[in-house]
């Protein structure tokens, strides 16, 4: 990207507010979480397990809930980068993102998509961006072609996420550093 490009995205970022209910996004909760390292999405339900240097939390992405708490154990295998849900040994093999590695989903079938972006570090965007848009279309060589530029900014932060991505089912978003937890979706119960 040329520099008029890298112009025109640092303008709309800077000028941009952190999203909170984005339809059809809406944010779940917003919590603490003291020392997270890494994060992983059960497979077949909307549920999160947070593991940090105090334990492992197990949240309910529809409603908010923290399901569970263990203090003592926080069941994270480092090589494999998985975990296994403690409250549902069942659920073994969860695949972890975090500071050692990993990734969430980047893309929902229907499309949605999110970047991490930085342009004059530490500063960070995290953006989520519909079906077929994309914030790189505000570079001035797009300009005709008709292309969606319309994003959402999930998150500005001083460096980069511990994780940031969809479930599998791509109907919740989490956003986490290693203090705090963001989640959207677009299921939540009432």
């Amino acid at each position: 990207m040329n520099d008029e490009g890298i112009k025109a995205l640092t303008i709309s970022l800077n000028a941009a507010a952190a999203m909170q209910n984005d339809a059809p996004w809406k944010l779940i909760i917003r919590t603490a979480v003291g020392g997270a390292f890494a994060t992983g999405f059960v497979r077949d339900r909307e549920e999160l397990v947070v593991v940090s240097h105090s334990g492992q939390s197990v949240y309910d992405c529809l409603s908010g809930e923290r399901t569970y708490r263990n203090r003592e154990d926080n069941g994270y295998d480092w090589d494999a980068l998985e975990a296994v849900k403690l409250n549902d040994p069942d659920h073994a093999g969860i695949p972890m993102a975090g500071i050692d590695g990993g990734g969430l989903r980047t893309s929902t079938a229907d499309g949605w998509t999110i970047e991490t972006i930085q342009l004059q570090w530490p500063t960070t965007f995290s953006i989520l961006q519909p079906p077929a848009a994309s914030i790189f279309f505000l570079d001035p060589k797009w300009q005709g072609f008709g292309k969606d530029t319309s994003y959402h900014l999930v998150m500005k932060s001083e460096g980069l996420p511990v994780a940031f991505g969809f479930s599998w089912s791509g109907k919740t978003l989490i956003w986490m550093d290693s203090s705090d937890l963001h989640i959207w979706s677009r299921n939540a119960r009432a």
